[in-house]
């Protein structure tokens, strides 16, 4: 599936791969990279469905496990691996604590 993210991204500006499918868990970066003077924003959930008509996907995130949440392609700068985080461009491994993410 390919998928366009807000402008500003550094996936952006044109159509990237998605390569995850429900069941996943994902990082989902609402605002990182285009922050300037906001917080970082972003998430770690499993995708519990995509939505290629709204363009996006919902997903269970990790602070509220009974809620699911929509989060639209347009509106986030990247989704990658769970067991990651947004870092200095790029991402790095997310700290263990407990032997779990």
């Amino acid at each position: 599936m390919k998928v366009k993210y807000k402008d500003g991204s550094i996936y952006g500006p044109g159509l990237t791969d998605f390569p995850y499918q429900e069941g996943d868990y994902v990082t989902i970066v609402v605002r990182y990279w285009t922050s300037k003077e906001e917080d970082d924003l972003y998430y770690h959930g499993h995708i519990t469905q995509l939505e290629d008509e709204r363009v996006g996907f919902w997903a269970v995130l990790d602070d509220d496990p009974d809620q699911e949440e929509f989060f639209h392609f347009g509106d986030l700068e990247a989704v990658f691996d769970g067991d990651k985080i947004p870092f200095l461009g790029g991402w790095t491994k997310r700290q263990q604590k407990n032997n779990t993410l």
